[in-house]
């Protein structure tokens, strides 16, 4: 008799850890090849493979997921630290990591199953064609999928093809090559993109089955994998470009387009999770546990609420320099004769284009003689950061006094490049009125980037000066720079307790300069809908089922942005001035389309990316794969493929834990494959471990 399918896998692979997989419904599984008499058992059967991937996106499951985001230069480890989590945040995990245990077990938990429906599934009288082809395609690009995660992360693998039987003396299989396990998946996709349908209506039935875009995506995706590190394949760039494109030439057929609305990608409303063209292979969200394709996605909770994953440092919202430079007085500016007394705020001042701050968007400014301006009308009443709660910029705040001196701005330059210069020149720094005028200084807005610069030309020392501050107010920021005339210091926070600064004297022609965001431009819509205030994640915020355990956010594996990315990355690695600006223009409608912001008044999308040559094509289009996919479970790939993954993540510890790079050597190319599990080689003796480990 055969054995039980689940038993027999929990035999070989011994997945002792996981309760769940003994507490799984057994629904859609079989055991004996006598269950596919009909088109419905073989449907049942191939819904039984979807529903072992629901640990993917499940609470307290995530592993394939969290854990290459956490050891990722994208993220880190929020909440609180235990031990196997912190060795992922540091990259120094080992074969007896759970959550390696796990990913490998859940792996050939699906491979299984689809290997017994391979095996067993044939032609009836009660079996249409139709079915058996689809229902085959759909199991082989699974296996196929499953194949090439366990590829990329642990190298050579077992490459099982049929169920896990003693009789056959398979139980205990050895590594094969990787070039042999991508053969395999190669294989299996080509049988899928050849008999799966192309498409399907988002419903609870059919939303998130595999189509045939999928299956030419996934094989786009393999090729590309085959032709970066370890395999180092160039020749595979043309076979990505050619399968990508055909799923480009053929988006009408295959439903697909770019969603215009971000945001609207990762929603959880049905009505608009159905309109939504970005979608190729996904887990369908739904509250509850169905016995469908859906799965509830606790994806919410592991990001936003347990703060499983935040963004790293590299998603700071500014990155503050200091230095010193000429300070040049603004000439042929407008003045403002209103400022230039105690205590006074101007009317409405032109910005002279559309300032993004903050998210928000300003075409007007207030110039207060107490050094700072304001984006919003207000009274003249404090001069300090801590008493203020409105979006102001504030090069010196404190009790100035503009008598004998002149207050003026001017906007220079040409869109998108405009810069807006407010200069307080010849002004007294004191308290009170008696002492001469001492300080001249300015602040820049650049309409670009969004970048603020703060520049001084100090005479003499002020005096009384107990509440100066330097800084802004930003929502939901209070941003401070300290200790100005020996080593700058910048910081942000919420809380509006610790902002005055006791500072006395800058450097003679000091400059601040202060850019927004890290990672993201600061126009960039994906930045407001991944990265909170906190900088948890917040790309699977579910706001209908508000809680954190049954979510309904669809988890994306493959969407349409991607192919556009993926087929601009072989391009570009092709060569070519041709290639080249087509890889440029897929980056571009991407730019259009999820880079803009709707914020009043209008501004257009970003402004389209150009390039000087292949290298600095190829560094464009990595950061737009950052910011597209941020928190979609790409960027540990990604780093791996173009080879650059150690020296990504020995910077980014290095700054997290403000340690030395030379404390992270052991970070090598060694680490980008995972060990072979602990558990796995226990009990399976025939199986290496590989190097490092």
């Amino acid at each position: 008799m055969k054995k039980n399918i689940f038993l027999v896998l929990y035999v070989v692979f011994l997945c002792t850890s996981c309760e769940e997989f003994l507490e799984e419904k057994t629904d859609g599984l079989v055991s004996t090849e006598k269950f596919y008499q009909t088109d419905a058992d073989l449907v049942a059967a191939v819904n039984g493979i979807y529903q072992g991937m629901r640990a993917d996106v499940n609470d307290g499951q995530m592993w394939p997921i969290s854990s290459v985001e956490i050891i990722s230069d994208d993220a880190t480890l929020g909440g609180s630290i235990t031990s196997e989590r912190f060795a992922l945040d540091d990259v120094s995990y080992d074969a007896r990591h759970a959550y390696i245990q796990r990913t490998w077990a859940g792996a050939y938990r699906v491979i299984n199953r689809a290997n017994s429906l391979l095996f067993y599934a044939s032609k009836t009288s009660k079996i249409s064609d139709q079915i058996l082809r689809r229902t085959r395609a759909e199991a082989q690009f699974l296996r196929a999928f499953y194949y090439f995660r366990l590829v990329q992360l642990f190298g050579d693998v077992p490459l099982v093809l049929e169920p896990a039987d003693v009789t056959k003396n398979n139980l205990q299989p050895t590594r094969a090559a990787s070039q042999d396990v991508y053969k395999q998946i190669v294989d299996d996709l080509k049988y899928a993109e050849e008999n799966l349908d192309a498409n399907y209506p988002y419903s609870s039935v059919n939303g998130g089955r595999v189509t045939q875009a999928a299956a030419k995506t996934l094989m786009g995706k393999v090729y590309l994998t085959m032709a970066g590190f370890p395999l180092k394949d160039i020749s595979k760039y043309q076979l990505a470009a050619d399968k990508l494109k055909e799923v480009i030439d053929n988006k009408d057929t295959y439903n697909l387009d770019i969603n215009p609305n971000y945001a609207n990608i990762f929603s959880a409303d049905e009505a608009v999770k159905a309109a939504d063209k970005e979608r190729i292979f996904y887990i369908k969200g739904a509250s509850g546990f169905p016995a469908s394709l859906q799965a509830y996605t606790r994806m919410k909770s592991n990001y936003l609420s347990s703060s499983l994953i935040t963004a790293s440092t590299d998603y700071v919202p500014f990155l503050f320099s200091a230095g010193t430079t000429t300070y040049n007085n603004l000439s042929g500016g407008t003045t403002v004769p209103s400022v230039q007394v105690d205590d006074a705020i101007s009317l409405a001042l032109p910005i002279g284009f559309s300032y993004n701050y903050g998210g928000s968007r300003y075409d007007k400014f207030y110039m207060s003689s107490n050094g700072f301006i304001s984006f919003i009308n207000r009274s003249n009443l404090a001069s300090n950061l801590s008493s203020v709660k409105d979006p102001i910029i504030g090069p010196l705040m404190d009790n100035l006094n503009g008598s004998g001196g002149v207050a003026s701005y001017a906007t220079t330059g040409s869109a998108p490049n405009r810069v807006l210069t407010v200069e307080w020149r010849n002004w007294r720094w004191k308290t009170g009125t008696t002492l001469a005028n001492n300080i001249s200084f300015q602040v820049k807005l650049y309409e670009v980037d969004g970048k603020i610069e703060m520049l001084y030309n100090q005479i003499s020392d002020p005096v009384n000066t107990t509440a100066t501050a330097v800084g802004f107010r930003v929502s939901p920021f209070y941003c401070s720079i300290r200790n100005t005339a020996t080593a700058p210091d910048f910081k942000w926070d919420f809380s509006i307790s610790s902002y005055s600064t006791n500072i006395t004297r800058f450097q003679p022609g000091q400059i601040f300069t202060i850019i927004p965001s890290g990672v993201f431009e600061w126009a960039d819509a994906r930045r407001l809908v991944s990265i909170n205030s906190t900088y948890r994640v917040t790309k699977y915020n579910d706001q209908i089922n508000t809680g954190y355990t049954d979510n309904a956010d669809d988890f994306h594996w493959l969407r349409y942005s991607d192919v556009l990315l993926m087929y601009a990355e072989a391009l570009i690695e092709m060569g070519g001035a041709a290639n080249m600006d087509i890889a440029m223009e897929q980056m571009n409608q991407i730019r259009r389309a999820h880079g803009g912001t709707s914020a009043a008044p209008a501004v257009p999308v970003l402004t389209n990316l150009a390039y000087t040559d292949q290298n600095d094509l190829r560094e464009k289009l990595r950061l737009e794969r950052r910011r597209e996919f941020t928190f979609e479970a790409q960027r540990w790939y990604d780093l791996k493929r173009w080879g650059i993954m150690p020296e990504k993540l020995r910077q980014q510890l290095s700054t997290q834990f403000n340690q030395p790079i030379a404390n992270y050597g052991y970070i090598n190319e060694k680490i980008m494959f995972w060990p072979i599990p602990e558990s796995e080689r226990t009990n399976n003796p025939n199986l290496s471990q590989n190097d490092g480990y």
